[in-house]
């Protein structure tokens, strides 16, 4: 039974890191050897030329700082906004509370999509909010509270209140409180978040497309899809360019998922 069990994990890892090979071969290659038959599974020559190009020729090196300077703040505005609103549920009292975070969650099933015509349209309506990196990050801070806070409530009540009442009883304020005490019991959880707030917005390719409308303020999703051709697809060069723009998120990944493993392991994820 082990060794079914070994055998079928083992192909589906197999089925999971085959595509991101093949990905990362292709990007080595030479145009001329990206549709040979056989395929090549292992690039004969390989050459890194298809990076230089797209960081140096294509301006992937802007794109990427861009993709930074954008997704680092709007993760960390996203992640403190949806602790403090899932805090202020799970641990304050106030009329309507449970009417208005069920009012919350419903927002969760009107598609993201349907908001954009009604979001581009309030925006526009100020010139200075158009090409603007800073609208991006704004708007990608504010976005997925509703589903972030159902996310974190469950834990932040399964903590136990009494350590927050000894700091109060020790002179902490309410602010202190959350950002000492609670936020580091709660590493896991907002962790967890973080992975999938930094997918979210790193690989965001629709909105920043509305808003970020000349070349110098493009993000990385953008500047993948400008590699497309009108007549012809250079998939060397947009591999090369995925891989860009996959590095950092298999980075984070890796670094952040400790808090994620524990907190599955420990069942703080309580809907």
């Amino acid at each position: 039974m082990n060794v079914f069990v070994f055998v079928i994990l083992s192909v589906g890892v197999v089925i999971m890191i085959f595509p991101f090979y093949y990905m990362f071969i292709t990007s080595l290659k030479q145009a001329a050897y990206v549709f040979t038959v056989p395929p090549q599974l292992i690039p004969k020559p390989a050459t890194f030329g298809n990076y230089v190009f797209v960081w140096k020729e294509a301006n992937f090196g802007r794109y990427f700082l861009n993709s930074v300077t954008i997704t680092i703040p709007g993760v960390a505005l996203n992640v403190f906004l949806s602790a403090l609103t899932a805090y202020g549920f799970a641990r304050y009292n106030f009329p309507f509370k449970e009417f208005v975070f069920s009012l919350l969650i419903a927002t969760l099933s009107v598609p993201g999509l349907l908001l954009i015509i009604p979001q581009f349209q309030i925006i526009s309506r100020f010139r200075f909010l158009i090409d603007n990196k800073l609208t991006v990050i704004l708007t990608a801070g504010a976005s997925s509270i509703a589903f972030n806070a159902f996310f974190l409530r469950g834990f932040f009540e399964s903590l136990p209140k009494e350590i927050e009442e000894s700091a109060e009883i020790d002179g902490c304020n309410a602010l202190q409180v959350f950002w000492y005490i609670v936020v580091p019991m709660a590493r896991p959880a907002i962790g967890t978040l973080a992975i999938m707030s930094f997918l979210g917005i790193w690989d965001d390719y629709f909105w920043p497309s509305l808003i970020l409308q000349s070349k110098h303020n493009w993000t990385l999703p953008i500047g993948i899809m400008a590699l497309k051709g009108q007549h012809t697809v250079r998939w060397n060069l947009i591999f090369a360019g995925t891989m860009i723009a996959v590095t950092p998120v298999l980075i984070i990944y890796f670094v952040l998922q400790k808090y994620f493993v524990k907190a599955v392991s420990e069942g703080g994820l309580k809907f």
